[in-house]
């Protein structure tokens, strides 16, 4: 039987793909409504970092600098998940007493519900999330303001599970640092257990109308003073790298490079709020005046490859032996 807290919800369906868009919607609609809302969106493909992650401890750098593929802090905990356009969101957004607003099996069972209703066999996880024969199909984070909570999740529908690897394929030893670690677990698509064998827009359309007729749900659609709202939002935090990059936790970055010409050197890196303040660079191959200079250059910088890639430019025409594009690998 549906829950009765859930009657009469605002229903959103974005029509908007960006993840940056959507990521900032859910925020203003957390902060900006006094009604129930279920929420639903598909992104481009992206990462989505949970708030107190370490972004660069998370991701292949490499992989997703190359691949374009953007990078968001969202405002709940947990750990990273993959975006893209056959993977659907969902958000709850609903009031409560204070102490008893995180509840994920409240939040998650709507959505095993209707799965089940489709004859999936879909069940909650030990790790809040949902499983299809032990296989993880949904990630769920959590997020209070005041007297609201916000409760969202990943359906993984027919999404592109090679870039996900890939993309999330990270160094442990890398990074020392107490930020939340995400847990990676064995997933599987919606779409390969079913039998009817629908699109994700059908699919999309069915949570839609599930909603809708066992909650009573209110059809709500954003319009311009929203967006306009939204539109600030992403321009002054969702779409900036002192949110994506610079407010993870403090971490100490330990590489070991060897170089193409043979140059063996080894670095250690402490970043606070984006900013290196410490650094350490030992070679018995190098000379000890470059690898000061080098040491000087990127104290006080940023921990952003753009911003070396220009600062550190001039010095590595100075060592020919050595590839700026290759240390920055290295260090990021």
């Amino acid at each position: 039987m549906p829950d009765k807290l859930y009657m009469n919800m605002r229903i959103i369906l974005s029509k908007n793909n960006d993840p940056y868009i959507n990521i900032a919607t859910e925020e203003y609609l957390l902060k900006n409504f006094e009604e129930d809302i279920f929420f639903l969106y598909r992104n481009t493909q992206s990462i989505i970092v949970g708030k107190h992650q370490n972004t660069l401890a998370e991701l292949n750098y490499s992989f997703v600098n190359k691949e374009e593929i953007p990078v968001i802090r969202r405002l709940s905990g947990g750990g990273t998940v993959f975006h893209d356009l056959g993977n659907l969101n969902f958000c709850f957004i609903t009031k409560g007493e204070k102490g008893e607003l995180v509840n994920f099996k409240k939040f998650i069972s709507p959505i095993v519900d209707f799965l089940q209703s489709l004859n999936i066999d879909a069940s909650i996880g030990g790790r809040n999330d949902i499983l299809i024969n032990g296989c993880k199909i949904s990630g769920n984070a959590s997020h209070v303001f005041k007297s609201r909570v916000m409760h969202h999740g990943t359906l993984l529908y027919k999404s592109e599970l090679s870039s996900l690897t890939q993309a999330l394929k990270s160094d442990p030893l890398k990074f020392k640092d107490k930020a939340v670690k995400s847990v990676r677990s064995k997933v599987t698509n919606i779409h390969e257990h079913i039998t009817d064998k629908k699109e994700i827009n059908a699919f999309t359309d069915e949570l839609y109308k599930y909603i809708h007729t066992n909650y009573q749900g209110k059809p709500y659609e954003l319009n311009k003073d929203d967006y306009s709202v939204i539109n600030l939002l992403v321009n002054k935090k969702y779409n900036t790298w002192e949110w994506n990059y610079g407010y993870s936790p403090k971490y100490i970055l330990k590489k070991r490079i060897k170089s193409k010409t043979g140059k063996r050197f080894e670095f250690i890196l402490n970043v606070q709020k984006g900013l290196i303040n410490e650094v350490e660079i030992k070679s018995n191959s190098i000379k000890k005046i470059w690898l000061n200079k080098l040491q000087e250059e990127l104290k006080n910088k940023f921990h952003d490859k753009k911003s070396l890639q220009i600062s550190l430019s001039v010095l590595f025409e100075e060592n020919p032996e050595l590839d700026l594009e290759e240390f920055l690998q290295a260090i990021f």
